[in-house]
């Protein structure tokens, strides 16, 4: 499985799948690739879930920190992680856990919220 392949995966998934009508929130991805970085932010509201359209600069663009953050007041929770990462999730190659505890992921915000992203992501 690729990126765009994953992307492609949780938007068809985000159509599918609902959540609890009172969650409001604000899930945002911050992935770290070989050449560029990118920011999928996932809005959850009114058991729905849906998927923006990706934010992306390259790894060469120096301004890159400039076009990608959001004003994270806005987000529930924010997510930084490597494009290699977010695949062995995906894939189920590593634990969520586990890679937190490497520190391939950073989290701030409300972590309760992760499991929601979880919904998202492909099954075993």
């Amino acid at each position: 499985m690729t990126i765009d392949e994953l992307y492609a995966y949780i938007q068809a998934k985000s159509d599918q799948i609902t959540f609890d009508e009172n969650l409001a929130a604000i899930i945002d991805l911050h992935i770290n690739g070989l050449e560029s970085e990118s920011l999928w932010r996932v809005s959850l509201a009114e058991g729905r879930a849906q998927l923006a359209t990706p934010l992306k600069n390259s790894a060469a663009d120096n301004s890159a920190a400039e076009g990608l953050e959001p004003d994270l007041t806005e987000a529930s929770v924010s997510i930084r992680l490597s494009e290699e990462t977010l695949l062995k999730l995906a894939r189920q190659e590593i634990a969520p856990f586990k890679a937190f505890l490497l520190g391939r992921i950073k989290i701030k915000g409300d972590v309760g919220l992760l499991g929601q992203l979880k919904k998202l992501l492909p099954e075993a």
